[in-house]
């Protein structure tokens, strides 16, 4: 809206400012001296109605470009709605990674080690070895020869050697299993909780990023048809002012006007010129703005496909303080700030727990080659289990997450006071985007009222200038408030559906449509 108001004013302003300057150096009429012959009066040539003009330049066309059309084409293209839209892709993988943190871990592992040699025994000589437990006694040998050492059964006692085989390959395949218990107890539910609350604040705020850009798209699609209105006004007051011009110049070789007004409207003719190109460049400089948010790789014609000078459909209804108590409850921004929160608080509540001693479960299976829980060990693949409880306590947990704890409290308070600061932004953006549209609409009727007494005024100073009966200044002047009147219809009718599009984004209306 700036940028087209501060158009219109710059429009304006260099034709109040001739018109001023001429009226200043024009002379009072004085009273008709009798005359055997009259002065021939200046020609004025009748010109098409600008009015009628602009309307064809802002027909909407069929097939034509519409604000919607515009909001939906941006969204697809827009950069930061995909930059949103990773976001929330990461905050889901947060959720599964946090998941999966708590889940049984399984590890899996395979191992080959080779040792180096070692001699090992029970030094030189033989083992003495009974079959039988219980005492020793010396009795005769079996087949009566002799005296032997005989065990607790009368089997004789034997000596052997014995060594141990040093193996120097080891293969080994394990199965580990660990169970957090205490985690499903002091941690579970936050965590996975806090997880939750930063995919829900993610997602809120794509979808407040793609409403945002969607009011963003409406407005300067309403702008760049404003800019080629404003072109049709510019272009047809130059017209306007060239044909006066053309007249003074036949009025002053009658010599019924003065050099001076002549020049004046020379200026005039010069300033409105530059007024058309300065209308033109912000024309161009919209439509390719539009074209750029739309993602078009290559400047494109558009022509115009809503009508902006029917009558407005009934906007956002309600006073103001109720339209900010809607905001409040509606805007996404609030929400998401809100569920970035809560995701704060969980992750403090998980990060406390580590003041906690942790119990954990934990089994074990072996397959190996030697398994050393056999012995001798021996070239060949053996099984093995084990199963247990473990409790520990780490020290620096508790210190570390305590520190943990009050770094996530103190952000949670962060973003809760970003909220605070956000709605009282948002009550200033609704009030101001609620006067803004009962300023527009009533804009919209005394721009109605002035353009009709504004082209009242400039047909009866026409057929007074054509009788002589009206001077230069008095034209222009008529001139200069039909330009204005024209261009106040045109900004009022465009504003109001601006002032419409900014509220209803101000008070989340367009929520249900993102």
């Amino acid at each position: 809206m700036s940028s087209f108001r501060r158009l219109s004013s710059v429009f304006l302003s260099l034709s109040v400012v001739a018109t001023a300057a001429l009226a200043a150096a024009q002379p009072a009429p004085e009273a008709p001296a009798e005359q055997t012959e009259p002065t021939a009066p200046p020609v004025v040539r009748e010109l098409p109605s600008q009015t009628n003009e602009t309307e064809k330049v802002l027909t909407p066309v069929a097939g034509g470009l519409t604000a919607d059309q515009v909001a939906r084409r941006t969204v697809a293209s827009s950069a930061t709605v995909r930059a949103k839209l990773a976001e929330v892709e990461a905050a889901e993988a947060k959720v599964t990674q946090t998941a999966v943190q708590f889940f049984p871990r399984v590890t899996l592992k395979a191992t080959y080690t080779r040792l180096s040699p070692v001699s090992s025994g029970f030094g030189s000589g033989a083992l003495v070895g009974a079959g039988n437990p219980g005492l020793l006694t010396v009795g005769a040998c079996p087949g009566g020869v002799g005296q032997c050492v005989l065990d607790s059964q009368g089997q004789p006692v034997g000596a052997a050697a014995f060594s141990i085989e040093s193996l120097q390959n080891n293969y080994a395949l394990s199965a580990q299993l660990a169970v957090p218990i205490s985690d499903y107890v002091t941690r579970l539910s936050s965590a996975i909780a806090g997880s939750k609350a930063g995919k829900r604040s993610a997602q809120l705020a794509h979808k407040a990023e793609r409403l945002k850009v969607q009011s963003d798209a409406r407005t300067l699609f309403y702008t760049w048809v404003l800019a080629k209105g404003q072109v049709s006004v510019a272009e047809k007051s130059l017209e306007r002012v060239r044909a006066r011009k053309k007249d003074a110049e036949a009025a002053y070789s009658l010599g019924t006007i003065s050099k001076a007004d002549l020049m004046r409207l020379e200026a005039l003719v010069a300033n409105t010129e530059l007024s058309v190109k300065e209308a033109q460049t912000f024309e161009k400089l919209s439509k390719d703005r539009l074209g750029i948010v739309m993602g078009e790789k290559t400047p494109q014609q558009h022509q115009i496909g809503e009508d902006v000078l029917a009558p407005a459909r009934s906007g956002v209804q309600g006073n103001v303080d109720q339209l900010v108590n809607e905001a409040l409850s509606r805007r996404l921004e609030l929400k998401a700030l809100q569920a970035s929160s809560s995701a704060l608080h969980h992750g403090a509540s998980a990060a406390s727990a580590g003041k906690w001693p942790r119990l954990d479960a934990f089994a074990e299976i072996t397959y190996a080659n030697p398994n050393q829980r056999y012995f001798p060990p021996t070239n060949r693949w053996d099984s093995t289990w084990s199963a247990g409880l473990s409790a520990t306590w780490t020290l620096n947990e508790v210190f570390g997450g305590a520190a943990s704890t009050k770094e996530l409290e103190a952000n949670a308070r962060s973003v809760e006071a970003q909220r605070s600061a956000l709605s009282d932004g948002i009550r200033q953006e609704v009030i101001a985007a609620y006067l803004d549209r009962e300023k527009s609409r009533v804009a919209v009727q005394t721009s109605a009222r002035a353009v009709k007494a504004a082209e009242e005024a400039y047909r009866v100073a026409t057929d007074l200038y054509r009788v002589g009966r009206a001077t230069t200044t008095e034209l222009i002047d008529a001139e200069s408030d039909l330009l204005q009147a024209r261009l106040g219809v045109l900004s009022a009718n465009v504003g109001l559906r601006v002032a419409e599009v900014r509220l209803r984004h101000a008070v989340g209306r367009d929520v249900r449509s993102s």
